[in-house]
């Protein structure tokens, strides 16, 4: 379980064929952001992800 709480202010993207409200681009942008995991300077997110 990752939480991170999307800022306000970008433009949200939902995928033709969802139909639970975006929860696979919630999903993917997650999956993206853990792909690149050694680039993350953020304090919060770097609590959960590191020991």
């Amino acid at each position: 379980y990752l939480c991170i709480v999307p800022r306000g202010s970008g433009d949200r993207v939902f995928l033709p064929f969802e139909e639970d409200g975006g929860m696979l681009s919630v999903i993917v942008s997650k999956a993206f952001l853990l792909a690149a995991d050694t680039e993350i300077t953020d304090p919060t997110i770097v609590r959960q992800i590191r020991p």
